[in-house]
């Protein structure tokens, strides 16, 4: 079982991926996925942070280009929070 974080991720990267299969998301990043650009990666930031409740920078986030950066960077900010 997954926790969580883990599945309201998987569920802002299907908002922005919605090509994307579920069982894919664990294993996406930047240079396996076709639209994640820039406007993608905004777009993410903006979920994440509305579904986690917190608040991420866009110089902290730039670098998190794959969903267990993702993950490991929500769940280090809600730990620090």
């Amino acid at each position: 079982m997954q926790d969580s974080n883990f599945e309201r991720l998987v569920g802002c990267f299907e908002q922005v991926f919605p090509d994307l299969d579920r069982n894919e998301i664990p294993d996406a990043s930047h240079d396996r996925v076709a639209g994640w650009d820039s406007i993608a990666q905004v777009t993410l930031l903006s979920l994440v942070g509305e579904a986690f409740g917190v608040d991420i920078d866009f110089e902290e986030f730039e670098g998190a280009t794959s969903f267990a950066a993702v993950l490991e960077l929500v769940n280090a900010r809600i730990v620090s929070d």
